[in-house]
C-alpha cells in the first residue's frame, strides 16, 4: 500500500508536467522581456542622442539666421544712407550746373569732343579759346 500512496496518478503527472512547462515558459518569457528591455533602453539612449544633435543643429541654424537678418538690417541701413548721399550729391551737382553758365559751355564742348568734332567746330559752337578746346580734346582722348 505504501507504493500506491507514493505512485503518482495520471492527473498528478499531468499537473507536474504543466507546472514544469509553465516554469520553463515563464523563464523564457522573463529572459525575452529582459532582452527587449535592454534593447528598448539602448534605442531610447540613441534617440536621445539623435534628438540632442538635431536640437544643436536647429539652434545653430537659428543663430545663423538671426545673424544673417542682423547683417541684412545693417546693410539695408548703409544702402539707404548711400542712396541719400547720392541724391544729395546729384542735387548739389544740378545746382552747380545751374549756377555757372560757363560750365554749360564746357559740358557742351566735352560732348562735342566725344562725338568726334574738330577743334574749330568746338571753338565755334562753344565760344571758348583754342587752347582750352585743344586741352579738352587731349583730356578726352586720353581718358577713352
Amino acid at each position: 500500500m505504501d507504493w500506491q500512496l507514493a505512485a503518482p496518478t495520471l492527473l498528478e503527472l499531468v499537473l507536474i508536467v504543466l507546472v514544469v512547462v509553465l516554469a520553463v515558459t515563464v523563464g523564457l518569457l522573463y529572459s525575452h522581456i529582459r532582452k527587449l528591455r535592454t534593447s528598448l533602453e539602448t534605442s531610447h539612449a540613441e534617440h536621445i542622442e539623435a534628438l540632442a544633435r538635431v536640437e544643436a543643429l536647429a539652434n545653430n541654424a537659428n543663430n545663423q539666421q538671426a545673424e544673417a537678418q542682423a547683417r541684412t538690417i545693417v546693410i539695408t541701413r548703409h544702402l539707404k544712407e548711400l542712396d541719400e548721399k547720392q541724391i544729395s550729391i546729384e542735387n548739389e551737382l544740378r545746382e552747380l550746373r545751374l549756377q555757372d553758365p560757363s560750365l554749360r559751355l564746357y559740358q557742351r564742348a566735352a560732348e562735342l569732343v566725344k562725338q568726334g568734332a574738330s577743334i574749330d567746330e568746338i571753338i565755334e559752337a562753344c565760344d571758348i579759346p583754342r587752347a582750352e578746346a585743344e586741352m579738352l580734346v587731349m583730356v578726352h582722348k586720353q581718358s577713352s
